[in-house]
């Protein structure tokens, strides 16, 4: 049959979104969902401090400053090691993989008025920065979380969007800040929590140190050293702010391109954990048998993208012709090998996202419907138009695009590739200047993370020019319900009325990926964050060769 070549690429693309931070996941509530699949090693019994944790990313990131990048490199490198945020998400034995049940970090407790409008955030008391110069050691108070507050609402990007729908931010002490929004939002703390909101000291949104390559934090590590496109060294912060925490002695980082090597170094005990595709795991499996194997559903997903300013993509069945013609199915069963659900607008594995069923029915694999939908449009015989997409990611989009680029001229559409470098393809799809596009999504933790920046006329990342009033007003509204059942019928909903008068983008699905730790390696329990707060939970057996 066609695209057989294709079969393999889906293990080794998911290999690098974990290798770059993306762990995927998410929970249809705030206790349920599914656990981590594979062999999850029993409980270990006390924690034993010590030891170095070694693990892998693919390439560096532009840049340490949290606020001034969205990328997940960067994230990774410092969001939950070296800064802290107000809350943070749950993980643990106990708690499922992508659970959005939110926690204390510097923040003890909080709570919001009757209407969802006023949150107040009570800080914890004695939490110190890191012993470096030139905030050196202070005491964290509520002025720096205000520093942060207005550094990241004056800068451009995702983290600024987050913060939209404050209106405003005090301190009436030390201790205590007051976020007032601009409308109802039940799920705020959920923001809040986000791997985005990092705290800085006010000396750092100041500029008295730089943020760009000496990150100074509350977090449990201290970043030591980077020595690009080597390691960064992390050490342990004698001050954390949880007694007995973390338990590592360090972390280092190291950046290993190659996925061979990746799984080599792994192989040869130089690796404590690895991402790794399906076709190599046995590989693995056969040298290192006892090796802990992860699965997990990714958020991120492949999304056909279509920009609604340029014709025919601002005539909406022209679009959901594109959606009729894909056949999504067959694309998840040839290169998504480890697993998958087809997703609508929010991912199924969401609160408020689409159950997989839902989302097949109402973005079918229809030709004679897409052909007359073309029809309709004015586009009987088709038309021809440019494709763009990145070898960014290594070959596994490059391949899901020509797989596109087959379907759609099954339908009369001529679709020729534009292969564009990362850094190209981002600028060009930012700046809003291709007709058509095949990439990965971000991976969003929320339904309305999801909505507010792709499907919001005012989004930070609608790159897509969606302008539609009534679903600006939907989106808006379901922040105000304070009933679960309620807002999650909203949600849903939504999910509809974007398939039925939008259909962009056009969502793939949601795709597992594999990660193999040491069998030292003990409570290693991720959340789909590009964050690594849960870093500070985990420590190494005495089997260790750092112990």
């Amino acid at each position: 049959m066609k695209r057989t070549s294709l079969t393999a690429v889906g293990g080794a693309l998911v290999s690098l979104l974990l290798l770059a931070g993306c762990f995927g996941g998410g929970s249809k509530d705030d206790g349920g969902g599914a656990a981590p699949s594979g062999s999850i090693p029993a409980d270990a019994g006390t924690p034993e401090p010590g030891g170095t944790f070694v693990w892998n990313t693919t390439t560096e990131p532009p840049t340490l400053d949290p606020h001034k990048s969205a990328s997940a490199l960067t994230q990774l490198a410092v969001s939950g090691l070296v800064y802290s945020k107000l809350l943070e998400f749950k993980t643990g034995r106990d708690t499922p993989y992508g659970s959005m049940t939110v926690q204390s970090d510097l923040a003890e407790k909080w709570e919001h008025s009757a209407d969802a409008k006023t949150w107040t955030f009570t800080l914890r008391k004695g939490v110190k920065f890191h012993n470096k110069a030139p905030v050196n050691g202070r005491e964290f108070t509520s002025a720096d979380v205000l520093c942060t507050v207005d550094r990241i609402k004056n800068l451009p990007g995702v983290q600024k969007a987050l913060l939209e729908v404050v209106d405003k931010t005090t301190a009436p002490d030390a201790y205590t800040v007051v976020f007032n929004l601009k409308e109802a939002y039940v799920a705020f703390d959920e923001t809040v929590a986000n791997y985005y909101l990092s705290i800085l000291p006010c000396e750092g949104t100041r500029g008295e140190f730089d943020l760009a390559t000496a990150p100074i934090g509350t977090g449990p590590f201290i970043l030591q050293s980077w020595t690009r496109d080597v390691e960064k060294i992390y050490v342990k912060n004698p001050n954390y702010f949880i007694a007995g925490k973390p338990y590592l002695d360090g972390i280092r980082m190291v950046t290993m391109k190659d996925p061979a090597a990746q799984v080599a170094a792994f192989r040869a005990g130089e690796l404590d954990s690895t991402g790794v595709s399906d076709s190599l795991l046995p590989s693995v499996l056969s040298s290192n048998p006892n090796a802990q194997v992860r699965l997990n559903m990714g958020t991120y997903q492949g999304h056909i993208v279509m920009n609604q300013s340029v014709k025919p993509f601002d005539d909406y069945r022209v679009r959901k012709a594109v959606s009729l013609a894909f056949d999504r199915q067959g694309m998840g069963e040839s290169l998504s090998t480890d697993g998958f659900k087809l997703s609508g607008p929010i991912p199924p594995i969401l609160f408020g996202g689409l159950p997989a069923e839902e989302a097949a029915k109402l973005a079918p694999f229809n030709r004679a419907d897409a052909k007359k939908l073309l029809a309709e449009a004015g586009y009987p015989n088709g038309f021809d138009i440019t494709l763009t997409t990145t070898d960014g990611y290594g070959p596994a989009i490059v391949n899901a695009a020509q797989w596109i680029q087959q379907d759609l001229k099954e339908v009369g559409i001529n679709a020729t590739l534009r292969i564009l470098d990362y850094a190209t393809w981002f600028s060009t799809w930012a700046s809003e200047d291709y007709q058509i596009g095949y990439s990965l999504s971000s991976a969003f933790l929320t339904a309305d993370e999801w909505l507010s920046s792709y499907y919001l006329s005012t989004g930070a990342r609608n790159w897509f020019n969606i302008n539609d009033p009534k679903l600006d007003a939907m989106i808006i509204d379901q922040r105000g319900i304070l009933d679960r059942d309620k807002r999650e019928a909203a949600l849903l909903e939504i999910n509809r009325y974007i398939e039925k008068n939008i259909s962009n983008p056009v969502m793939t699905y949601s795709s597992n990926g594999i990660t193999v730790q040491q069998p030292y390696v003990h409570d290693w329990w991720p959340h789909p964050e590009f964050g690594a707060s849960w870093v500070k939970n985990m420590w190494l057996g005495p089997e260790s060769p750092s112990k």
